[in-house]
């Protein structure tokens, strides 16, 4: 057509042009990781390197202190990955949450946060060691592999177990945090803060089973806040499959704690297989606290008592 009015085609400038390319095929920065997202991780069971990996894909965003490197300690975090955590950060450049710039000083503490620092320590320790010739009559046990075709005994509900732990819980009521069952590995138990979880077993083979043990240090420190708690020690087992902890034997005692001071609590603990491929199989185990005691003070001291409960197979309730 001639004699029309023809109308000017908009031109979008060839550096806008490159920037809406730039915007439209640049992927977003993946999410930072946290120290949650690490003990999330390790307490649902992700393999170490599978971590790891998050660890140097993701940025980091970590605080590393020195109490919190202890909390990371207790909730099964292994020092490898601690490490990892801490050059990440440093190769990053980023400031970790532990890195921001001290306050002033503060005004004197008044009476109730005096109070809330107060600590003691709870010793645990296994009345006899791991005898390495017969180890699993000496701690707790559970099932790795059976013959075949071989059947449980009448109540015996545990199922095989691909790893063991040692494990140690606060019942009390207003020690327990908010999203506590983040916080845990461990199903189907009572409302906890959990203190101390470290993986650890051994293979023993008896008439054709496959039985794991738990491997234990000789004594764990837990540092608690002053005053009463109520404590489950627990071995716990990880069951084949699923991949889920649950707790196998624990006992529990209500302790007080002093600031300043150690608190001492025994655990006796015993286990055998009873039965055979041919009549099937049961698991005796016996695992109770048999003390709880100031260190240096006589059993049942004034500021250590304890008040253990019965013996129980099951998860603490």
């Amino acid at each position: 057509m001639t004699g029309g009015r023809r109308h000017p085609v908009a031109r979008v400038p060839a550096v806008a042009m490159l920037l809406f390319a730039a915007l439209a095929t640049a992927a977003p920065e993946p999410r930072p990781l946290t120290n949650e997202d690490v003990v999330r991780m390790v307490m649902r069971g992700a393999h170490e390197t599978d971590v790891l990996e998050a660890i140097a894909t993701r940025p980091p965003l970590f605080d590393l202190s020195p109490e919190i490197v202890d909390e990371l300690r207790k909730a099964g975090v292994s020092d490898r990955i601690i490490e990892a955590m801490r050059r990440r950060q440093a190769a990053s450049g980023r400031a970790g949450l532990s890195s921001a710039p001290a306050p002033a000083a503060a005004a004197t503490p008044g009476p109730d946060e005096a109070t809330a620092v107060r600590r003691g320590i709870l010793a645990l320790s296994f009345e006899k060691p791991v005898d390495p010739r017969h180890p699993s009559e000496t701690t707790a046990i559970a099932l790795k592999s059976l013959p075949r075709g071989t059947d449980r005994m009448p109540g015996e509900e545990v199922g095989l177990m691909s790893d063991m732990a040692f494990a140690v819980l606060c019942l009390t009521a207003d020690h327990v945090p908010d999203n506590w069952d983040a916080r845990t590995p461990l199903i189907g138990t009572a409302r906890h803060e959990l203190l101390l979880f470290r993986p650890g077993s051994g293979v023993e083979k008896k008439h054709g089973f496959e039985l794991l043990y738990l491997e234990h240090d000789e004594r764990y420190d837990v540092t608690l806040a002053e005053g009463g708690h109520r404590i489950v020690v627990a071995a716990a087992g990880r069951e084949t499959g699923p991949g889920t902890w649950r707790v196998l034997a624990s006992d529990e005692a209500r302790v007080d704690v002093v600031a300043g001071r150690t608190t001492l609590l025994t655990v006796r603990a015993g286990s055998r297989l009873r039965g055979s491929a041919m009549t099937g199989y049961a698991v005796d185990s016996q695992w109770k606290v048999v003390e709880a005691r100031a260190d240096g003070d006589a059993a049942g001291a004034p500021g250590a008592t304890a008040t253990p409960a019965a013996t129980s197979s099951g998860p603490p309730s």
